[in-house]
C-alpha cells in the first residue's frame, strides 16, 4: 500500500473531471445560480497528511451536515432516543419525499433523509450548539453563509409540510419553527473540500480530531454516523453503492460529498451538478476511483 494518498487523489480528481452530465439543483433558487463547472477533491488520513487539488471554493454543507449533526445528537440525548425519534430505515423515496412518513403508523424513517434530519436538528437545540459542533469537526471555526441561510428559509415549504407531519407524530424535540431554522442553518455552515475531508477524518478515527487526537465525539457517535451513512447517506442510489463496496458516504445537493474509510481518512469533493438521485455526478465519480485507488 502506498505511504501516501496521492495517487489515489490523482486518480480521483482524473475520473471526477472525466464524468460528464448532471444539472445543478432547482430545489432552491439560491443554489440554482452556483457554477456547474467548480470541481474541487480533497483527502485527510489520520496520519494528518492532507491533500486536495482544484479551486479551493467554499460551498455550503446541505445534506452533508447531517452525519456530523447526527453524531452531536448522538451524545447529546444518546443513541436509544435520538434512533427511536428517527428511526433507522431505507425508504427507497427521495430525500424530502413525505410519503416517507405517511406511509407506516409510527412515521420514522432515518437520519439521512431530511423527516430524519429535521429530528435531529431538533435533538441539538440551538444554532450555537451546532456551529460550535461542527467547527469542532473542522478543526476551526465554522460559519453559515446568511444569504443563504434566508435564501432558503424563504423557498422551504416542502421541509415546513415534513416537520409538520413529524409534530403530528410527536416526533421533534422542538416546535416546528424551531426544528426547521436549525435544519436550514445546519445546511448553510460553509466549508470547503480540504476542510470536508478533515471532517470526515474524525468519523474515521472514531470521533479523534486526526491532528490533535482530542475527542470530538464519542465512539458511539462516529458508528452510528457512519451506520446511518452507508444506510442511506446517498439517497435512493445508497443501496447500489453499498452492494459495489463502497465506503460510507454523503453527498448533498449543493455538490458536496464526504467519504469515509474507517481507521485510514476520509475523501471529499464538490461540483454542483447532480445526478437523478441528487448526488454531485463528478464528486461521486471521483469518490468511487479514490475507493478503488486507495484500498
Amino acid at each position: 500500500m502506498s505511504s501516501s494518498w496521492e495517487s489515489p487523489l490523482d486518480a480521483a480528481y482524473e475520473a471526477g473531471r472525466a464524468a460528464a452530465g448532471g444539472a445543478v439543483t432547482q430545489v432552491y433558487p439560491a443554489l440554482a445560480a452556483v457554477s456547474p463547472d467548480v470541481f474541487d477533491v480533497a483527502c485527510h488520513r489520520l496520519s494528518g497528511e492532507t491533500l486536495a487539488q482544484g479551486s479551493g471554493a467554499s460551498f455550503i454543507l446541505m445534506s452533508v451536515a447531517k452525519a456530523f449533526t447526527l453524531a452531536l445528537a448522538v451524545d447529546m440525548a444518546g443513541e436509544d432516543r435520538v434512533l427511536a425519534l428517527t428511526g433507522m430505515e431505507a425508504t427507497g423515496l427521495a430525500f424530502n419525499d413525505p410519503a416517507a412518513i405517511t406511509r407506516t403508523s409510527h412515521g420514522r424513517t432515518n437520519p439521512m433523509v431530511n423527516p430524519g434530519a429535521l429530528t435531529v436538528a431538533s435533538l441539538v437545540g440551538d444554532e450555537a450548539a451546532i456551529r460550535d459542533g461542527l467547527s469542532r469537526f473542522a478543526g476551526r471555526n465554522l460559519a453559515a453563509d446568511p444569504v443563504m441561510v434566508e435564501a432558503i428559509r424563504s423557498s422551504n415549504q416542502r421541509n415546513r409540510m415534513l416537520a409538520e407531519l413529524l409534530a403530528e407524530r410527536g416526533l421533534l424535540a422542538t416546535d416546528v419553527q424551531t426544528a426547521l431554522h436549525l435544519y436550514t442553518y445546519q445546511s448553510c455552515l460553509e466549508v470547503d473540500a480540504a476542510t470536508l475531508a478533515r471532517m470526515g477524518a474524525v468519523l474515521a478515527g472514531e470521533g479523534r480530531d486526526p491532528i490533535s487526537g482530542g475527542l470530538v465525539v464519542s465512539e458511539a457517535a462516529a458508528r452510528v454516523a457512519l451506520d446511518a451513512m452507508a444506510l442511506a447517506g446517498l439517497y435512493e442510489a445508497s443501496g447500489a453503492w453499498h452492494e459495489a463496496g463502497g465506503p460510507p458516504a454523503k453527498s448533498g445537493i449543493a455538490g458536496g460529498i464526504v467519504m469515509v474509510l474507517p481507521g485510514r481518512g476520509s475523501f471529499a469533493a464538490y461540483s454542483p451538478p447532480l445526478d437523478e438521485s441528487g448526488n454531485p455526478l463528478r464528486a461521486l465519480a471521483a469518490a468511487r476511483a479514490f475507493a478503488g485507488a486507495a484500498a
